[in-house]
């Protein structure tokens, strides 16, 4: 796997992030990678404000390969890997953390809406400059209407 493009976040894993078995609740994984993203999107100076906008989770698919278990921690590599006018989708893999085993890999397509109307409105130029460094190889901002 290929972690020089995009981001790659560790994040811990607690007792109670484990199901019954001992390993990693299967909904965790997708929680997993949501905290890694805003992790980033925090340290680039971006701040939740829904009064500018609301960021909405249009689909989420996750493929679990082999299991975590017990607490410790893992790594969530993401990137973008496709960029339209008013959504992204976001590919993401959680990896251990010496990256030779792929616990589970997905996507998510996230799209920016206004808040006044909750209508799908263009990304701004603060999040393009936040999400460039995310961008897969061949992916571009795309041009304005």
């Amino acid at each position: 796997m290929d972690t020089s493009i995009g981001a790659v976040r560790r994040m811990r894993l607690y007792v109670d992030d484990l199901d019954g078995f001992g390993m990693l609740y299967h909904a965790r994984y997708a929680t997993l990678f949501d905290h890694a993203v805003l992790d980033y999107w925090t340290e680039a100076g971006w701040s939740v404000d829904p009064s500018r906008s609301i960021q909405v989770i249009r689909e989420l698919a996750v493929t679990y390969h082999l299991p975590v278990l017990g607490a410790g921690e893992v790594d969530v590599h993401f990137w973008i890997g496709h960029a339209g006018r008013t959504s992204v989708r976001y590919e993401f893999a959680v990896l251990s953390p010496d990256h030779t085993v792929m616990h589970a890999e997905g996507g998510r397509t996230l799209v920016n809406l206004d808040p006044q109307t909750l209508r799908p409105t263009a990304l701004t130029d603060d999040m393009w400059q936040i999400a460039g460094a995310l961008l897969a190889p061949g992916v571009s901002r795309p041009q304005a209407a």
